[in-house]
């Protein structure tokens, strides 16, 4: 059952980020096609432009490996598949991640910045499963600070080491969550959304803690929320998510 919500709320999401998707894959394409037809033309003049030819078909075949690589992420995302284990560049999954939710925060009027330590150690566990975590607090983010008139919509996503491991943390400028609250949020069923399951977080901190880090939310100053995780070193024991866990 653990699995089954786990891949509801990751099927659900990507659903939420269609638009994005479409706009990821359309957006290589149409470069491909224009780089295209710029060797068409280098190939007609007298004589023809080899050097540009060459130049023109190595940004087609970069562009249909965008592609390749955006079909494969999404692929990875809402695939049901036992959780893997490996080490990987979390900054670099933070971007993708981010890149996939561009739509949603643009559509929000949020302004997404990224603030990710340099020389970051890699970290070891499921690399879809922790993406998709930091999809779920991006998402309620945008979603929290859509409502908000006056002052700007900030997204600030950042990453630093201390003696816990990796830290990476999500704050918005929103309006905030009651303090009472802040804890209670991370339990399943219950939701300040008309239309939310109250699943999501409660599947995040499962596989935060699958992992051996920790998941907790705080107030953001001067208003808005942040999300926080940590994540131990890659010599930590890595358990499965889908068993770690009774909080689902």
């Amino acid at each position: 059952m653990q699995s089954d919500f786990a891949h509801m709320n990751r099927v659900s999401v990507m659903g939420e980020l269609a638009a994005s998707l479409s706009h990821e894959i359309t957006q290589p394409i149409a470069s491909a096609r224009n780089n295209a037809r710029a060797a068409e033309n280098f190939l007609k003049m007298q004589p023809p432009d080899l050097g540009e030819v060459r130049e023109a078909l190595a940004c087609v075949v970069g562009d249909a490996d965008r592609v390749g690589d955006i079909i494969d992420r999404i692929r990875e995302q809402v695939k049901k598949a036992p959780p893997r284990k490996e080490r990987f560049d979390l900054n670099a999954a933070i971007n993708e991640v981010v890149a996939l939710a561009r739509s949603v925060t643009n559509r929000n009027g949020v302004s997404v910045q990224t603030r990710l330590a340099e020389g970051l150690s890699s970290v070891e566990g499921d690399r879809v499963q922790l993406q998709q975590v930091l999809l779920n607090l991006i998402l309620n983010a945008a979603e929290a600070m859509s409502p908000v008139e006056e002052g700007a919509r900030e997204l600030l996503i950042s990453t630093k080491e201390d003696q816990t491991g990796v830290v990476v943390a999500v704050r918005d400028s929103g309006p905030g969550i009651d303090p009472e609250h802040l804890e209670r949020v991370f339990d399943a069923f219950y939701t300040t959304k008309p239309s939310g399951t109250g699943m999501g977080l409660s599947i995040c901190r499962s596989i935060i803690d699958a992992h051996g880090g920790r998941l907790w939310a705080e107030a953001n100053k001067p208003r808005g929320a942040v999300f926080q995780f940590t994540l131990p070193g890659t010599d930590a024991e890595f358990t499965n998510p889908l068993q770690a866990s009774e909080r689902i």
